[in-house]
């Protein structure tokens, strides 16, 4: 396993998110390897079930909590390209309903495949 995926998680357990070490089944980088290129390649981690994931991006506001080498990691749900689509689509259609929206705004919220669009009202500035 990825050394800094193993401290990330070493991390998390220790912040009470309800995971356990053996949670993680399989890590993988994604994309081709260049080593002059300065971009980070995305890092694929294989949860062993669907309640560890839902308990780990339950959990990741703890993540602003962590050292500076941990608060630059943005985690999401592995989508189909049919699924990105999608929820761009509900994406777009949320922010041009809030615009329209006096006090009320409108979030894309669920798992991939289930999102839906909810009505939230806004904190007063």
């Amino acid at each position: 396993m990825n050394m800094f995926c193993e401290q990330l998680f070493s991390l998390l357990v220790k912040l009470d998110v309800g995971l356990a070490p053996e949670d993680i089944t399989n890590t993988l980088r994604l994309g081709r390897r260049n080593e002059q290129a300065t971009e980070t390649r995305p890092l694929l981690v294989q949860l062993g079930s669907r309640l560890a994931k839902n308990m780990l991006m339950e959990s990741l506001y703890k993540l602003s909590s962590l050292e500076d080498k941990f608060k630059r990691i943005i985690v999401a749900h592995d989508m189909t390209q049919k699924e990105k689509v999608e929820c761009k689509a509900l994406v777009a259609e949320a922010i041009r309903n809030t615009e329209n929206s006096g006090e009320w705004s409108y979030k894309v919220r669920g798992p991939p495949g289930q999102m839906i669009i909810i009505l939230v009202r806004r904190r007063p500035q």
